[in-house]
């Protein structure tokens, strides 16, 4: 044994294996932060579109969080059976429902931007950095989204 290091597999130079490992990461990390408050980073989310407004649409959540609409009922439905949202048919239109945050989930979505905070210490960003990382990863998830799967697939052969 030389001590030397062993050399790096080529898995471990791997690019989806780099994004996959620091997503696992950054919900774990957001995992402990959120451990008080009993909710998960998904559900945090769902709070931190209440703190902007009140009271909307699981569809217009939906949208914002660019989730599908059964994501969100299920979150809905643990908001609520946790005591944090309410959620009412409008009767201004009875086939709409309306989402309204209690005053729980808005104290702990006023917490939102401490947690934006502790990511961005955690990684070792400032302000500006962290707008640029965000504005990289918007770009990547659209590249991710229009990329032409089937094109890729029939190259296979």
């Amino acid at each position: 044994m030389t001590g030397d290091p062993a050399p790096a597999l080529a898995i471990e130079r791997s690019l989806c294996l780099s994004l996959y490992a620091a997503a696992n990461a950054t919900v774990q990390l957001y995992r402990d932060l959120l451990a008080p408050w009993g909710i998960s980073y998904p559900q945090m989310l769902v709070l931190a579109v209440l703190a902007e407004e009140p009271r909307t649409t699981p569809g217009r959540i939906a949208e914002v969080l660019m989730l599908d609409a059964s994501s969100v009922a299920g979150l809905l439905g643990r908001l609520e059976a946790a005591g944090l949202v309410t959620r009412e048919i409008d009767p201004a239109d009875r086939r709409r429902i309306v989402v309204t945050a209690t005053d729980r989930a808005q104290e702990i979505a006023g917490h939102h931007d401490w947690l934006e905070r502790c990511i961005a210490d955690a990684i070792g960003l400032d302000p500006d950095a962290a707008a640029d990382l965000t504005a990289s990863l918007g770009r990547l998830r659209a590249s991710m989204l229009d990329f032409d799967r089937d094109a890729a697939v029939a190259a296979l052969g």
